[in-house]
């Protein structure tokens, strides 16, 4: 037998292996990177939620008495960021003592489409006015240890914000107490307790 008319010719089986091979790792290479996407989006919009229960929380707004200065009629014209907790001159800052008033300033801008966008801004939601084209989306809610809307004299405290309409919603939860209390709170110590709830997508 010639051996020499066999030098040079790949076997079929190597052929066959070696397509195999190239097409696994394509679509492995391809997909790989949509994988990793979805995983720094979610710890993106994980770190944006924990970052606007921190604000709101810990922090009673710029200027501190935001809430007798903004409404519905001037939130584009008067310069502020909102923030919820009591803050006294003498005694400075409560942390994770919502203010109730502040509370229901803050529902009121958020259930307007205008006033919305102008807190989204100031909260760092929505920088698309300086060219980015990252909007977060945001709703904020006021709930009982059981999950339910927290309601004063029958009217919903907090449960405002945009409409959901992404299958990647993150929520952070922070367990906060109320300057006085509501219909349905629950009662630790004679304080009003409650779950700050933030949800955040794009």
């Amino acid at each position: 037998m010639d051996e020499s008319v066999n030098k040079g010719k790949l076997s079929l089986d190597l052929l066959v292996g070696l397509s195999i091979f190239l097409f696994t790792f394509i679509f492995v290479a391809s997909f790989l990177p949509g994988v990793f996407a979805d995983v720094r989006n979610e710890i993106n919009l994980a770190h944006q939620a924990y970052r606007i229960a921190a604000l709101l929380a810990e922090d009673p707004g710029y200027p501190s008495d935001w809430e007798s200065e903004v409404n519905l009629t001037n939130c584009k014209s008067v310069e502020f960021r909102p923030g919820l907790i009591v803050f006294n001159a003498g005694s400075g800052k409560s942390y994770n003592n919502l203010n109730l008033t502040k509370v229901e300033k803050f529902a009121e801008l958020l259930n307007n489409t205008t006033c919305r966008e102008e807190v989204k801004k100031y909260l760092g939601l929505n920088l698309s006015p300086f060219g980015s084209p990252i909007v977060y989306r945001m709703s904020v809610s006021l709930k009982n240890l059981s999950g339910a809307i927290l309601t004063n004299n029958s009217e919903v405290t907090l449960n405002h914000g945009d409409q959901e309409k992404s299958a990647q919603v993150i929520k952070f939860e922070r367990i906060v107490y109320l300057d006085r209390s509501v219909d349905n709170c629950d009662l630790i110590a004679n304080r009003c307790v409650a779950k700050l709830e933030v949800r955040i997508w794009t």
